[in-house]
């Protein structure tokens, strides 16, 4: 698995950037997620599923996910349970002086064995984390507009 962490803080308390981190929400931010719905009544909850649609340096992927754990305004850890890629990742929020601290983990990995740790470590991770960090600043930019 390939393991990817960023973060930024916002200014602005945690229960105001919650609301943006949920499924359906994520692409109104994330440049990658260009559709993603809730498959599930559960929203807020573990449990919640939903189906992502997305596109990251021109290649599209599907997939659907579920929440695994969930702590309102602090942490919620999901995994993917089809698509074309196996994946887990989490989000946490911490309470700073001036606000929240975001940090976003994401581990992957992709198919075709051998082939496919080569095309990560050549061009895939590295856009990947370019994605992370400008999901993230777009979210910053969002809440403290």
């Amino acid at each position: 698995m390939t393991g990817i962490e960023k973060s930024v803080e916002i200014k602005a308390p945690p229960e105001k950037v919650w609301p943006l981190l949920f499924w359906d929400r994520l692409p109104e931010w994330h440049p990658y997620i260009k559709r993603a719905e809730y498959t599930s009544k559960k929203r807020a909850s573990v449990g919640a599923a939903a189906h992502v649609i997305g596109e990251a340096e021109g290649q599209k992927f599907e997939y659907d996910a579920e929440t695994t754990e969930y702590v309102e305004n602090e942490r919620a850890v999901w995994r993917t349970t089809s698509g074309n890629w196996t994946a887990f990742g989490s989000t946490t929020l911490k309470p700073m002086k001036a606000g929240t601290k975001v940090t976003m983990v994401m581990n992957y990995e992709l198919p075709y064995s051998i082939l496919g740790k080569i095309i990560d470590k050549l061009k895939v991770k590295k856009s990947m984390g370019k994605g992370l960090e400008t999901a993230l600043e777009n979210l910053k930019s969002m809440v403290e507009k």
